[in-house]
């Protein structure tokens, strides 16, 4: 890409953050925002499904790491020498996924043998704050990523946030057409996908605001999402199919399950186009001697 006669490297030509990536960024945010809804809706099918989202997206950014099999000899290897990296993000929200992961799975195991501790309010309350956290840190990890100005503002993980809000509604919306849903007599519903969707469209508006208001590489990102290489995964999916399908839906077919589920899963598979544009459209900024 060339941006005002200056060249510039994008991260999927030397990081080589892909779809693996994407994929990890969506499915911890559907999970960790389906968790947090969760601590409200109190469903069965919906605390499982979140649980099988957080556990994949963490086995898809350690297979990433190339050290899916050398992970528990190091955190063995760490424990017993007692050498932990805190000023890590890495490390930070590796942890915290492997902490949601246990957690999540060890209450899974409890809820399908029928112990009331599993839907406690406690349990529900930490499964939210966890959840919220492993959202959180998706987007801060893209924020520590030096060089890559379209990344480095405060704005992405706000924008994961409200993103993840959006597609875990949409998981809600599908989950209610099956014949056994445990959420059909949830009525609040309608007005978090209004907060969500809308949330989700300010935030994204101020992400690229700031973006072309930044560095060379910022803009040169910015223009990519807006009319280069990845307008058409932005505009079609992250906008077109991830926002307003779900708000004309909200608008012109409220009160029908069927809109409703095809709703959810637009704005489900709009959270990873998002996701996906916004990854390819970093570039780093030029290094001038």
């Amino acid at each position: 890409m060339i941006y005002e006669n200056i060249e510039l490297t994008r991260q999927v030509a030397t990081a080589h953050w892909g779809w693996t990536i994407a994929f990890f960024l969506w499915f911890v945010g559907l999970g960790g925002m389906t968790l947090v809804l969760n601590a409200f809706a109190k469903s069965r099918h919906l605390f499982f499904a979140a649980t099988g989202a957080i556990v994949v997206g963490t086995l898809l950014v350690v297979s990433h790491l190339a050290r899916l099999l050398n992970l528990p000899f190091a955190a063995i290897n760490a424990l017993l020498e007692w050498k932990f990296n805190f000023g890590s993000w890495m490390f930070i929200g590796i942890c915290i996924l492997a902490v949601t992961c246990v957690v999540t799975v060890v209450q899974a195991w409890l809820w399908w043998k029928g112990s009331r501790v599993a839907d406690s309010k406690g349990m529900l309350f930490i499964d939210a704050v966890l959840g919220f956290a492993s959202t959180a840190y998706s987007g801060f990890l893209l924020t520590q990523a030096v060089g890559v100005p379209l990344w480095t503002t405060a704005v992405l993980p706000v924008l994961w946030v409200f993103s993840g809000l959006s597609s875990a509604v949409g998981l809600m919306e599908v989950e209610r057409l099956c014949p056994k849903s445990d959420t059909k007599d949830i009525t609040w519903l309608g007005h978090v996908a209004h907060l969500a969707h809308w949330g989700e469209a300010f935030v994204l508006f101020a992400f690229v605001s700031v973006a072309f208001s930044g560095t060379p590489a910022a803009v040169a990102g910015a223009e990519s999402l807006v009319s280069g290489d990845n307008a058409a995964l932005f505009w079609s999916g992250a906008v077109g199919i991830g926002i307003i399908v779900p708000i004309l839906v909200s608008w012109f077919a409220h009160g029908s399950k069927q809109m409703g589920a095809i709703a959810g899963l637009c704005a489900i598979l709009g959270a990873l186009a998002l996701r996906a544009s916004v990854l390819f459209a970093g570039a780093f900024d030029p290094v001038i001697f």
